[in-house]
């Protein structure tokens, strides 16, 4: 599989808060994160959580629901631990969207609001549920997912890792089609581009770099208010690369 990523701290802010991973050698899994947290806490915090699941989950020889969710439980007890160790950094937390591929299946843990789509047959399909404030009033229809966008508490979360000492993570697995895309992204992406407008730019563009640097770019034109972090994971297709 091939797999390309880039951040951009936007055109508002001057702290990159969000963190990524990228698989290295023959390691199959990949993560985006968003910290949040006064005085360069979110940074510290989305950092940290990446650093746990990458050192946990490069000892595994294959995906398995039960390292995720321990990877995931692990980070959430460092981060909440430095928060109450050091008072500057009290209450900093973070989201994070991780992909553990096999040959047929890939898994997804998943916390907060950063997101994981996949790209099928043409299709778009959001595969992660926002942990959010607004997330919960569309998905009970008291406002709408356009609603939603402009909503004065949309950046509220429900769930991330950091604040409490225990955390719930969302695991899922489903299968994997070597023609499929997978995209990992932050909401400084999806504040601004739609998933149709998603699924557009990476019908459109050619390469797996032109693909994740046609959305941070425009996300970035468009406003760019927060830090933007995307990942895409494609098959081995040439046209891919």
């Amino acid at each position: 599989m091939k797999v390309y990523a880039a951040t951009d701290v936007g055109s508002v802010r001057t702290l990159n808060e969000d963190s990524y991973y990228m698989p290295a050698g023959s390691q199959r899994f990949m993560a985006v994160a968003d910290g949040m947290g006064g005085h360069a806490a979110g940074e510290v915090a989305s950092q940290m959580a990446i650093r746990v699941l990458a050192e946990i989950l490069s000892q595994e020889k294959a995906p398995s629901e039960d390292r995720l969710r321990y990877a995931y439980g692990r980070a959430n007890r460092e981060v909440y631990l430095e928060s109450e160790r050091d008072s500057s950094k009290h209450g900093m937390g973070t989201t994070m969207t991780s992909l553990w591929f096999s040959d047929d299946c890939v898994y997804m843990a998943h916390i907060g609001d950063s997101r994981a789509y996949r790209l099928r047959d043409g299709e778009i399909r959001r595969m992660s549920i926002d942990h959010s404030y607004v997330e919960e009033l569309v998905r009970s229809g008291v406002i709408t997912p356009e609603k939603a966008l402009t909503h004065p508490k949309r950046n509220v979360i429900t769930r991330c890792i950091g604040p409490w000492p225990r955390i719930e993570t969302d695991i899922d697995k489903f299968d994997y089609l070597k023609s499929d895309i997978w995209l990992l992204c932050t909401d400084g992406l999806t504040r601004y581009i739609r998933d149709e407008e998603i699924r557009d730019i990476l019908m459109q563009t050619k390469t797996l770099k032109d693909k994740v640097l046609t959305l941070v770019n425009t996300a970035v034109e468009r406003g760019g208010a927060d830090n933007i972090t995307v990942l895409a994971v494609a098959g081995e297709s040439e046209t891919n690369g």
